[in-house]
């Protein structure tokens, strides 16, 4: 699993699964309720700058014992953040039911969710971004008929108080699209970002940049 939200965790909940095949095979009729289970992974941007993540993945717990999965989680917490004094994580649930399991973790900003999971992940403003060195020689589209029908760089720096959300997520074939909440409305969005809402998007999981304007 590369690049996807939780990185971490979700490669915790594949490790709990497979490392237990020898208790027996899953059964037909189990993967085809994991199959139909309603998924949605997704992280929010707060006002205040933390992020909430929210990990929805098929988790038999009959094979691995949730608190098992919730000791492993806490446990990475604690070595990251031994090595990262100024990051500030918190495991709020882990839990499992019917097949799925849902894990929430807060982040105190977007530098530890991004040092956590090892992924490009960036929240400020469009000149916080444009400081920091990132491409913004982009071409977004208006997500409501309020707005011009698209933007490029001039544009998008003449917005520089505006706040902007850089996902970059590595290719993944039959992966469910990433949901990103945003605190304020979104403006623009970027090749691969899909409105879904006022104040919430989908993100594909493909090569490049998403990028996510907002007020």
């Amino acid at each position: 699993m590369v690049m996807r939200i939780g990185k971490t965790i979700m490669l915790m909940m594949c490790t709990c699964v497979l490392g237990l095949t020898a208790c027996g095979e899953k059964t037909q009729d189990v993967k085809d309720e994991l199959a139909a289970s309603e998924t949605k992974s997704s992280i929010s941007v707060n006002k205040d700058g933390s992020i909430s993540s929210t990990i929805v993945e098929d988790f038999v717990e009959s094979y691995y014992d949730v608190e098992g999965l919730k000791s492993m989680i806490e446990s990475s917490i604690n070595t990251y953040k031994a090595e990262n004094t100024q990051a500030q994580i918190k495991l709020k649930s882990c839990k499992a039911k019917d097949g799925v399991a849902n894990v929430e973790i807060e982040f105190g900003d977007y530098q530890a969710y991004a040092g956590f999971n090892q992924e490009d992940f960036f929240v400020g403003t469009v000149k916080d971004a444009n400081m920091a060195g990132y491409d913004l020689n982009v071409t977004l589209s208006a997500v409501s008929d309020a707005e011009n029908g698209t933007i490029s760089k001039p544009e998008l720096l003449g917005m520089g108080d505006s706040h902007v959300i850089i996902v970059e997520n590595a290719e993944e074939q039959d992966a469910e699209p990433l949901r990103v909440n945003c605190y304020g409305e979104i403006l623009y969005v970027g090749e691969g970002v899909t409105s879904v809402g006022k104040k919430s998007v989908n993100v594909s999981y493909s090569e490049g940049s998403k990028m996510i304007v907002f007020k």
